[in-house]
C-alpha cells in the first residue's frame, strides 16, 4: 500500500507536468522566470536524512550545498529528462535535487507546479564513462570504495557487504553482520556516495545480503536466512543439489540413478522488501533457497532471483513465481538497464564464467573463456593447465558494457568488456587500485555496482 501511494503521488506529479508542457507549448501559460518565497508557490520537502544540492540536474554536476531532512524549499523548475527539480533557497541560491520520492516530496501551491526550467549544459567530460560511478567491496564485510568509471576520485566509504548504488547514483545500500556465524543477526544501511550521511534502515535481520533497489528508489529487497538446517546432513536422492560434497553414485533398477551426498550446513535463504524511508518491511513468497534478487528496471512488479535450481521470476503483485532456467550453476543475476538481458556468474565445472541470457531465459551466450593457447602456455611454464575465473558481473549505466572480476593476472582485478563479450581489458588505468586487494569467495557476493 505504501509503495502504491508513493507511485500514485509520483504519477499525479508527472501528469501535472505533462499538462504544463502542453499548455506551455500552446502558448496558454508562461514558464516562470523567477520565484519569490511564499506559501502560494510549489514547495519541495526533503525526506532523506541529507540531500546534495547540485549545480545541474544530475549527479555529474558538483554539489554546491547540502539540504537536511525537513527543509522546505521553493520549486522553480523541473527537468523531465532526469527527473530533477530546480529549487531556490531563502538566500536566493538556486540548485538542483533528485526528484526521487525516497529523497523529496512535492506540494503544489496556488500557482501550481512550475513549467520546465532551462537545462544547463552538461560539464565537459572525456566520455560517457567519466560521468558514472562504480562502488565495490574488497571482501564481504570489508572496506567499500567508490570511484569514477574513468579511474578518478577513488574514495573510501565504509565497511559492509554487497554495496548497491541507488537508481540515481546518489546513495549506496549495503548490509552488515554482527558476526560471521550461521544465523547471525545483521542490518541494512545506506550511505551517500561521497561517504557522508550513513544511516541505519533496518536491523535484526538474519544474515542480510545482496540488497537491490526498486526502479523508483523507494524500496530495497534483500536476501536473508531463515530455517534450522544448521548441521551437516547425509542424504540420497535422484538429483544432485548445489553444494553437495562426498558424492557417490549408484544405479537402482534399470535406469534410476541415485546420488548419495553430504550437505553442509545451510540455513536456507528468503527475501524481504524494505521501505527505505520508514524501515517497514514484508517478507516475500520464496523457495527453500531464494537469493541474489535483481529488480526489473522496466517492470517494477517483476523480480528475478536465484532459486537454488536455476533462475526464478517473481510477480511482486500476485506473489506468483515461475522458473526462467533450470541450470543449477546460474548465480547472482543482474538485469541490464533496458530490462532485456540478464547477466550471471556461472559455475563452469571448477571455475567461474560470465554468461548472458534473454529476459525470458532463452538465448544463453557465454561471454568469457580461457583460450586453449593459454592452457598450452601454462603447461610450457610447468603449470597444471587451468581456466581463469570471471565472476560478479554488473552492467554499465547505458548497458553497452559489463564490468566483472577476473583473476587471469594472478590476482582479482576489475575488468570490463563490451556487452557482446568483446574487448576484455582492465577497467582502470594501471596503478589505480594499488594497495587495495580484492577477494571473491564464490558465495554469491555482489562485489560491483555501476550507475
Amino acid at each position: 500500500m505504501q509503495n502504491f501511494m508513493a507511485l500514485s503521488t509520483l504519477t499525479v506529479q508527472r501528469l501535472w507536468l505533462t499538462v504544463s508542457w502542453v499548455l506551455l507549448l500552446t502558448g496558454m501559460i508562461f514558464a516562470p522566470t523567477a520565484a519569490a518565497q511564499g506559501e502560494d508557490q510549489s514547495q519541495l520537502t526533503v525526506v532523506a536524512q541529507a540531500l546534495n544540492l547540485r549545480s545541474g540536474p544530475g549527479v555529474s554536476y558538483p554539489a554546491i550545498n547540502v539540504l537536511q531532512q525537513g527543509d522546505r524549499i521553493v520549486v522553480v523548475g523541473y527537468d523531465a529528462a532526469t527527473d530533477w527539480w530546480q529549487v531556490q533557497l531563502p538566500d536566493s541560491q538556486t540548485g538542483w535535487v533528485s526528484g526521487s520520492p525516497a529523497y523529496v516530496s512535492i506540494s503544489a501551491g496556488t500557482t501550481g507546479l512550475p513549467g520546465p526550467a532551462a537545462t544547463q549544459p552538461v560539464p565537459s567530460l572525456s566520455g560517457p564513462a567519466t560521468t558514472s560511478t562504480i562502488v565495490f567491496q574488497t571482501a564481504s564485510g570489508g572496506p567499500i570504495y567508490a570511484i569514477n568509471a574513468d579511474g578518478t576520485n577513488l574514495r573510501y566509504l565504509t565497511t559492509g557487504l554487497d554495496p548497491a548504488l541507488s537508481p540515481d547514483g546518489q546513495w549506496v545500500a549495503f548490509t552488515r553482520w554482527d558476526n560471521p556465524q550461521i544465523g547471525a543477526l545483521g542490518s541494512l544501511w545506506m550511505i551517500n556516495g561521497d561517504g557522508s550521511g550513513e544511516r541505519l534502515i533496518l536491523e535484526g535481520i538474519h544474515q542480510p545480503k545482496a540488497p537491490v533497489w526498486s526502479p523508483d528508489g523507494t524500496q530495497i529487497i534483500l536476501s536473508m536466512t531463515y530455517g534450522e538446517h544448521l548441521t551437516t546432513e547425509r542424504k540420497c536422492s535422484g538429483q544432485l543439489p548445489r553444494g553437495a560434497t562426498d558424492v557417490t553414485v549408484k544405479v537402482e533398477g534399470k535406469d534410476d540413478i541415485v546420488y548419495c551426498y553430504t550437505l553442509l550446513p545451510n540455513p536456507y535463504w528468503g527475501m524481504r522488501q524494505v521501505n527505505v524511508a520508514t524501515g517497514q518491511f514484508e517478507d516475500l513468497n520464496y523457495d527453500t533457497n531464494s537469493i541474489s534478487p535483481t529488480w526489473d528496471p522496466i517492470n517494477p512488479t517483476r523480480l528475478v532471483y536465484d532459486g537454488g535450481w536455476g533462475l526464478v521470476s517473481l510477480d511482486l503483485t500476485q506473489g506468483t513465481s515461475w522458473p526462467l532456467t533450470v541450470d543449477v550453476q546460474d548465480h547472482s543475476p543482474v538485469f541490464s538497464p533496458d530490462g532485456t538481458k540478464i547477466v550471471v556468474s556461472y559455475r563452469q565445472d571448477n571455475h567461474w564464467e560470465v554468461h548472458v541470457l534473454n529476459v525470458d531465459g532463452s538465448g544463453r551466450v557465454r561471454l568469457t573463456e580461457t583460450s586453449y593457447l593459454i592452457w598450452v602456455q601454462q603447461e610450457l611454464n610447468g603449470e597444471t593447465p587451468h581456466s581463469y575465473n570471471n565472476a560478479a558481473p554488473t552492467w554499465s549505466p547505458d548497458g553497452s558494457r559489463i564490468a566483472f572480476l577476473t583473476d587471469r593476472t594472478g590476482q582479482w582485478e576489475i575488468w570490463v568488456m563490451n556487452a557482446a563479450g568483446t574487448d576484455q581489458r582492465p577497467l582502470f588505468p594501471a596503478g589505480t587500485l594499488d594497495g587495495i586487494s580484492l577477494q571473491y569467495q564464490g558465495m554469491d557476493e555482489r562485489v560491483l555496482s555501476w550507475r
